[in-house]
């Protein structure tokens, strides 16, 4: 008798458990590095009540200069329509998401990949320092 009375006093904790995330508002988010697994180890808590559950307040959590350079989020989980779902920092995240954050590259000046300039040469023709004539 004590081994059913056990698992239906875990059942209840169980239950209590989650009745009590879901009266506190509180979100588990995971994160998940480019080309790595999730992390499930270490979830971010939000809380709807108090700072948020969207994707700029995640963003904020982790750093706050790191919404500036996000480029886009992909999510999944139950908050995404299909997985992975592009999603801006307006985007609501759900209790046990997995979030990815794509940052912006850094831009160079001078065109891009083989075509960049290297050189300090003025980029029209015409803009060039004219040389003196050869002599004769």
């Amino acid at each position: 008798m004590s081994g059913m009375y056990e698992d239906g006093f875990m059942l209840n904790l169980d239950r209590l458990l989650a009745k009590m995330w879901e009266a506190m508002g509180l979100v588990r988010v995971y994160t998940k590095p480019q080309g790595q697994q999730p992390d499930f180890s270490d979830p971010v808590l939000l809380s709807s009540d108090r700072g948020g559950c969207s994707v700029e307040d995640f963003c904020n959590h982790i750093h706050r200069n790191l919404l500036k350079d996000v480029k886009y989020v992909l999510v999944w989980g139950t908050s995404a329509r299909h997985f992975p779902q592009h999603c801006g920092t307006s985007h609501v995240l759900h209790d046990e998401d997995v979030v990815q954050i794509v940052k912006k590259k850094e831009t160079d000046e001078g065109g891009r990949g083989r075509f960049k300039s290297h050189s300090n040469a003025p980029a029209r023709i015409s803009d060039r320092e004219k040389k003196a004539p050869l002599k004769t």
